[in-house]
Formats: structure tokens, C-alpha cells, sequence
């Protein structure tokens, strides 16, 4: 059965708005409502679907903050680059038809995290500001990043990854202890009752990444590659994934090798960022209170707030980061100061409370 939109999107009342000189709008016809009705009626035709208890609920007359977030970052998006807005339903929609299939989940979780990061990068005021391109490829290359920024100067090319979160979340309730960089303390311990270091994501993610990039570069001199990695609360993870000792990725001791047993460098992807809004995303699909100062599921937040945007400069990379892209991702520098869980984590012991 298709329900129609039975209020208008001003009806619901949008709490959460954009700096509108920041916004290129006016390349698209499409309206919040136009988007709304494309999303709701392809949800409600599916034989299954995760977010179907939302739209329905919507449609019965309640409100619901995932979906207020999900029309407004999808209509910041397609006002900038037309299309992309329908392209995400698009994706939204193909994650259907399997009941309970938690893949799927995981997947509309990784959507959620590129709309949250592309909703930002477009409705920020850049300087010098030619233009916002949707998954460009190059001549050559089939391989394309989320977006590519451009500017009078500079080319950014942002790629956004997010990590499984299902099976690793159900992990923590039943190990009683994490081994979180690759040291020799792992040979002393029960693998059975220990997580595992969680590098191999991140390592995939630079591995796709640089392939991505590298056309771009070869094609730019002025090209910077950013990748964006939306993790949860656990973001000591990915942090001692990239700069923990011995072996994190970034440093001289990277268990990452090619098949000539060269350490990778991954030398396409200038700067990785992180974040730790796959917490307020996944709150926002089970309906549950927002965390810290998150106002909304898809809410990117505002500089200096908690929880922090950290990055890391690519020490293989001899590329600066652009100022505008600290200032675009409010990421600051990453250290001690920021808190225990900033730092990178040789053991972690859980007791129940």
C-alpha cells in the first residue's frame, strides 16, 4: 500500500536550519516535499525495510527526528549538486527486502554517515568556492570519492567511511577485554575472550581511499585527498589503528604490507579524520535520546563541542593541511588533553557495573 504525505513538510516544522548564504540553492526544483513523498513511497513499496516503522509512523501523524534529519541533509544535498539528493534514496532503498538482515543495517548506517559528512562539506562557505562535483570519476578510472570540492586553488576530494557496527557493538557485551593495538601482549591472552585490534577496517579504508585518489592526483597537482572515517564512542579504536606502537598505520612499524612486503604508504590520502557521530546516527534509528550536544541524528556540530573531530596528517603525505579544511570539519589537532579515549590503547579490561 502507497500512503500519501498527509502534512506538509512546514507542518512538521523543521527545527534545524543552514546558513542559507552558504547554500547554492536553485540548481534543483525538487522541494523538502518532493524528496519526502520519493522517500516514503519507495520505503512503503518494499516488501521490508529498516526504516518502514519510521515512515509510517510519520504518515500516522507522529514526528520522527531520523526522518526530519534525513529530508533536510537530503535536500542540502541535492540543492547542491542536483541528483545527489535522489541518489541517496536510491541508495537508501536498495538496502531492503531482507527482514531483520543486519548487513543491511549496517549499510543504511554507512549511508547515513556520508549524507551526515556530504551535508556539511556543501553547506559550508568556502572561500573561493567553483563548485561541489557528486562521486566525479576520472578519465581512466572507475573509482570515484563521495565528493570532490573545488576551489580557485585547491581540489578536495572527500571520501567518508564508516565501520561495522552491529557485530562489534554485540562483541563488547560478551568479551570481557580489548587488545586494541597489535603488541606482543596478545600472545599472553585467551583470543576467545578478547576483541581484537580493530586496524583491518581502517587499513581498507585508506586502501580504497588511495585507489580513489589516485587518479585525481595524477590528474591535479592541487588535488588533496580526505578521508573521513565516522566511527562511534569508541574512538580509540581507529586513533590506535593509525598512530599506536609498534605497528599502526601510520607509523614506521605498519603491519600493512604490499605483496613485495613494502610497508604501504598510502601517499593519495593526505589527512584522515575522525569522528565519532556513528553514535548519534545509530540513536536516531532506535528512536533513543541524542548524545552530548547532538541535536539531531544527522546534526555535524559546531567547532570546539564535544565530542571532538580529530585528524592525522599522512606522514607519507607532503602536503599541509589546507586551513579550510580544519576550519570546514572542526577537527582539531589530536592529544592528550582531549581525553583518555583520544589516546591510543594497548588494553582494555570491562568490568560490569
Amino acid at each position: 500500500m502507497i500512503y500519501t504525505f498527509k502534512r506538509s513538510i512546514a507542518e512538521m516544522g523543521f527545527p534545524w536550519r543552514y546558513n542559507r548564504d552558504y547554500l547554492p540553492l536553485g540548481k534543483t526544483s525538487m522541494t523538502r516535499e518532493d524528496l519526502w513523498q520519493e522517500l516514503s513511497s519507495r520505503i512503503q513499496s518494499c516488501n521490508w525495510h529498516f526504516f518502514q516503522y519510521h515512515v509510517r509512523k510519520v504518515l500516522g501523524g507522529g514526528r520522527v527526528q531520523l526522518i526530519d534529519s534525513m529530508i533536510e541533509a537530503l535536500f542540502v544535498i541535492e540543492s547542491a549538486m542536483t541528483g545527489a539528493g535522489r541518489d541517496y534514496i536510491n541508495k537508501i532503498v536498495s538496502f531492503s527486502n531482507k527482514a531483520n538482515h543486519t548487513p543491511h543495517y549496517d549499510q543504511l548506517l554507512q549511508v547515513l554517515a556520508e549524507m551526515l559528512v556530504v551535508q556539511h562539506a556543501v553547506s559550508y562557505g568556502w572561500a573561493n568556492l567553483k563548485g561541489h562535483v557528486y562521486e566525479p570519476v576520472q578519465t581512466g578510472s572507475a573509482k570515484n570519492p563521495e565528493i570532490v570540492v573545488s576551489l580557485a586553488d585547491l581540489s578536495v576530494g572527500v571520501e567518508v567511511k564508516a565501520p561495522e557496527f552491529v557485530k562489534k557493538h554485540n562483541e563488547r557485551g560478551t568479551k570481557p577485554q580489548q587488545v586494541a593495538t597489535r603488541t606482543d601482549i596478545l600472545k599472553l591472552l585467551d583470543k576467545d575472550q578478547t576483541m581484537l585490534p580493530r586496524d583491518n577496517p581502517v587499513k581498507d579504508f585508506l586502501i580504497s581511499a588511495n585507489a580513489k585518489f589516485a587518479s585525481f592526483k595524477a590528474a591535479d597537482p592541487n588535488f588533496y585527498g580526505l578521508l573521513v572515517i565516522v566511527w562511534d564512542d569508541f574512538i580509540y579504536e581507529p586513533i590506535s589503528a593509525l598512530v599506536g606502537q609498534p605497528a599502526g598505520l601510520f607509523t614506521k612499524g605498519s603491519f600493512a604490507h604490499d605483496e613485495r612486503g613494502q610497508i604501504l604508504k598510502f601517499e593519495n590520502v593526505d589527512c584522515v579524520i575522525l569522528t565519532r557521530h556513528l553514535l548519534p546516527i545509530r540513536r536516531g534509528t532506535i528512536e533513543e535520546p541524542m548524545p552530548d550536544l547532538s541535536r539531531h541524528p544527522l546534526d555535524y556540530g559546531r567547532q570546539g563541542e564535544f565530542p571532538f573531530k580529530v585528524y592525522f596528517k599522512n606522514p607519507n603525505s607532503t602536503n599541509e593541511v589546507p586551513e579550510q579544511i580544519l576550519r570546514c570539519f572542526q577537527t582539531i589537532e589530536n592529544g592528550q588533553m582531549l581525553g583518555a579515549e583520544y589516546m591510543p590503547q594497548d588494553f582494555i579490561q570491562w568490568f560490569n557495573s
